[in-house]
């Protein structure tokens, strides 16, 4: 972006002795905005454009090419075509194509000579098979850190993903018999994360010099790239923090009322499964009776339950005890639409969530959320068969196979008409 103000700038001085004014400089301003949403979505700030020379200033020409035409074709199309020079636009993107390459190239060579093949950072994880050595990766021995994956067990799959966290690509080599329960915890945390396939060596050409690296299956990448998230994110943030203003009031009064109608705190707060499975609290207001809550969530709420409040009655059937977890999105621990958090006792009939189907790892590759797709197809409350859970979880994955910003905004708005509820008790 500063290339291009300050070669236009420059042919703009050049051409008529002084910097751009008027009509012109708006025309650089436009010109300099359009570049930046083109780059961002042309990948320009993603890693791999700074891993390769030639990646990275193509896609810099191609956003600078974009924008240009673009800037051009708007300026014509509002009659201010006469604000620009032709010298000035020639020599303009002239410069600006040929600073581009004198400034990416010393410093691409500078990043790759501070950080080398670091610039990824990549880790091998190693369980129940021998020990290998494994070119720019971090390596770490499950049997050392006393870790073996477990589906079954929350904690386990906490500590295994907050390891992997900082993590650009993961790589794991285990037992045949355990390749499934690691592409689906792969596949759950929402990492680029392969799995290492060592027979496959045999069948790879001897020409193409490639490394044992070489020889694995990608099985997981994630549902949402950067440019998705941050998008996501922007969007999370911009309508919870008018919400919060606009609703002030509400969780006001409602926290007052909380206080007077029974003992205990405001906030009722539970341990859940966010993204990548790792572990967070939730906060809700307190509907239940403080002595009687269920820290786990391994008893379902009913119509009649007595551990109700009678403010709390009020504030489920209306779905304002949910307001609390707007403060959740603030923190970056859910979004605003997303698969809702489970409590880690929640059961479908008698069987926990994950033994019912193993699937229900995959559902928190991302953020979890307020609302989702679920709860507008009319699934929520209790969880009383398994076929509840399936099609949640039904609806839970179709929402991150398909997920827009757009859609994000479509269930939001059809949320309001969901929020009083048969199934709110």
């Amino acid at each position: 972006m500063l290339i291009l103000i300050g070669s236009f700038s420059f042919a703009s001085l050049m051409r008529f002795g002084h910097l751009p004014v008027g009509e012109s400089r708006n025309w650089i301003i436009v010109l300099a905005s359009v570049f930046m949403v083109v780059a961002f979505y042309g990948r320009l700030y993603t890693l791999d454009s700074m891993q390769s020379l030639t990646t990275s200033v193509r896609r810099a020409a191609m956003a600078m090419m974009w924008a240009l035409s673009i800037a051009v074709l708007g300026f014509f199309a509002s009659k201010h075509v006469d604000s620009m020079s032709r010298l000035v636009l020639f020599t303009g993107t002239i410069t600006a194509f040929t600073l581009l390459l004198l400034v990416r190239l010393p410093f691409f060579l500078l990043i790759h000579r501070i950080i080398g093949n670091r610039l990824l950072r990549k880790l091998f994880i190693v369980d129940g098979v021998a020990p290998r050595e494994m070119e720019g990766y971090d390596i770490v021995l499950c049997a050392d850190l006393g870790l073996k994956l477990d589906l079954h067990d929350p904690a386990v799959l906490h500590a295994l993903s907050s390891m992997i966290r900082e993590y650009d690509r993961v790589l794991v080599d285990c037992p045949v018999h355990e390749r499934e329960s690691w592409s689906l915890f792969l596949q759950g945390v929402g990492c680029i994360g392969s799995l290492l396939i060592p027979e496959l060596q045999p069948v790879i050409s001897d020409h193409a010099k490639l490394r044992l690296e070489s020889a694995s299956i990608r099985v997981s990448t994630g549902p949402l790239d950067l440019r998705s998230r941050a998008l996501k994110r922007v969007f999370d943030l911009s309508v919870t923090c008018s919400v919060c203003l606009f609703l002030a009031s509400v969780l006001v009064i409602t926290a007052i009322c909380i206080k007077l109608d029974s003992k205990g705190p405001v906030l009722f707060k539970q341990l859940r499964m966010g993204r990548g499975n790792r572990l967070f609290y939730v906060y809700k207001f307190r509907s239940m009776r403080d002595d009687l809550a269920d820290a786990t969530g391994s008893k379902s709420a009913s119509r009649d339950d007595k551990r109700i409040t009678r403010v709390g009655r009020i504030i489920r059937a209306t779905s304002i005890d949910e307001l609390p977890q707007l403060f959740n999105v603030l923190r970056g621990d859910m979004s605003l639409v997303g698969p809702r958090p489970h409590a880690l006792g929640s059961k479908a009939g008698n069987d926990l969530f994950w033994k019912v189907d193993t699937r229900y790892w995959l559902r928190h590759s991302t953020k979890p959320g307020i609302t989702g797709l679920a709860q507008i197809r009319g699934f929520r409350g209790a969880t009383e068969t398994h076929r509840d859970l399936t099609e949640r979880l039904r609806y839970d994955l179709e929402y991150l196979r398909n997920w827009s910003i757009f859609r994000d905004i479509s269930i939001l708005l059809a949320t309001f008409g969901v929020v009083i509820h048969k199934n709110a008790y």
